[in-house]
């Protein structure tokens, strides 16, 4: 029950996070967040904004210190050809950044 409340306190914390930056500028994003990883273009010449995190878990059975498996926290933050964030959409993956593609992410549906 624990593990559950925790899972969901962090997807809530998440998601209210990118929220509050639905109308927002693309410059104000990057003024608080840094640079994107990688800058996507959409079918509509829309930029996605690309922020990645490598999050490394430590396996339980191996005490050495060394990393373990790990994947990559995606945001990303769609701005329209106005310079508005209009959309955003978060995931978990296995793939590294330079394996994004822009069609794979035609249609997402935001968060909200």
């Amino acid at each position: 029950m624990l593990v559950i409340a925790v899972l969901h306190t962090s997807c809530s914390s998440t998601n209210k996070t990118n929220e509050k930056w639905l109308g927002e500028t693309r410059q104000k994003l990057m003024r608080s967040w840094g640079p994107p990883v990688r800058i996507l273009h959409d079918d509509q010449d829309n930029e996605i904004l690309l922020y990645a995190d490598q999050v490394f878990t430590k396996d339980h059975n191996d005490d050495a210190g060394i990393a373990g498996p790990s994947y990559w926290k995606y945001d990303y933050m769609y701005v329209n050809k106005e310079g508005k964030i209009y959309l955003w959409h978060s995931e978990n993956q296995k793939f590294p950044p330079q394996s994004v593609d822009s069609k794979n992410l035609a249609g997402v549906n935001s968060k909200r």
